[in-house]
């Protein structure tokens, strides 16, 4: 008898599988990043965090509804902080020394999302937190470091994320939502804190998918983490963030359970390519390294003309 030495998850694959030209939206907490990342480096039609990082559900679909929404946003409300201005339903990465100018990217921005979301038939959304800050009433995607005594802090209820999601996922039919929560420990909160914030985004979700059986998934995530990659080796120095190492299992996972079979196999054949593309030379002016590269973009080229993925835009 064989010796077990990890309690394994089931590689269960989804009933709607993600088609190499299908476009996908991922957004979320910070570890959406490295699957969205991913993804954008094998050329897939996808959209990463175009908002930016957003940890908890309410921030995520407030997003959301802004682009479901008939009536585009054209003025967001900004605060001044140290010279640079700021908008709390947005990352920080999304701020400017200029009001007028801070304007106008947001406004782009959501112009972009829009333009995608027909094009997007899966939703990859990775929550992070049923903790919220809240100002003047409402939800904030981020507290841009503004006074702690501007904020009150309260945690979401299952109720409450399922009342947020539920007229998103009515008004997106033709939308496969596939949702995951973040394996990374929000230890401020102590560690028994942060799975009563975990255990709440779990039921929501499983409400959700209850009431949204043709719509909406799960992907256990956060199960391989805490439960099947339990050694310290699979998380970086801080304890918290998944090692490299977890990284490719979690990638290993979303390719076993959400990928197609004519993905996997497209897959297969871009790693190699996306590798060599990254590769950064000593001398980048050099004929050997320019006839290379050439060479590179010509398997790109057609690697996409294969698959059908020439005509797609890539750029996130």
């Amino acid at each position: 008898m064989m010796l077990r030495l990890r309690t394994e998850i089931e590689r269960t694959p989804l009933r709607q599988l993600i088609g190499c030209r299908e476009g996908v939206l991922l957004l979320g907490s910070c570890f959406t990043d490295n699957i969205g990342g991913w993804m954008v480096d094998h050329w897939l039609p996808v959209m990463s965090n175009p908002w930016g990082v957003l940890f908890n559900p309410a921030s995520i679909a407030d997003s959301l509804q802004r682009i479901l929404s008939p009536t585009a946003v054209t003025s967001f409300k900004l605060h001044e902080q140290a010279g640079r201005y700021y908008s709390f339903a947005h990352h920080g990465k999304w701020s400017h020394s200029d009001a007028e100018t801070l304007q106008r990217m947001l406004t782009d921005l959501d112009a972009e999302v829009r333009n995608f979301w027909p094009k997007a038939r899966h939703l990859f959304i990775t929550l992070g937190t049923s903790w919220v800050f809240e100002r003047e009433g409402r939800v904030v995607a981020n507290c841009h470091k503004f006074p702690s005594g501007d904020f009150t802090r309260r945690r979401l209820s299952v109720e409450e994320i399922v009342d947020l999601w539920s007229p998103i996922i009515e008004a997106s039919p033709d939308k496969h939502f596939i949702f995951t929560v973040s394996p990374i420990r929000h230890v401020k909160d102590g560690l028994h804190g942060n799975q009563l914030s975990k255990s709440i985004l779990l039921l929501a979700i499983d409400a959700l998918q209850e009431r949204f059986v043709e719509q909406v998934e799960y992907l256990p995530v956060y199960e391989l983490m805490i439960d099947d990659l339990r050694d310290y080796r699979f998380y970086a120095d801080d304890l918290v963030h998944p090692s490299t190492l977890a990284v490719e299992a979690v990638k290993e996972l979303v390719t076993d359970c959400c990928f197609s079979l004519p993905m996997k196999q497209y897959m297969v054949e871009a790693m190699p390519i996306a590798k060599a593309l990254q590769h950064r030379p000593i001398d980048p002016e050099s004929a050997e390294y320019k006839q290379f590269l050439q060479n590179t973009l010509q398997l790109k080229d057609a690697l996409l003309a294969k698959y059908g993925l020439a005509s797609i835009h890539f750029e996130p």
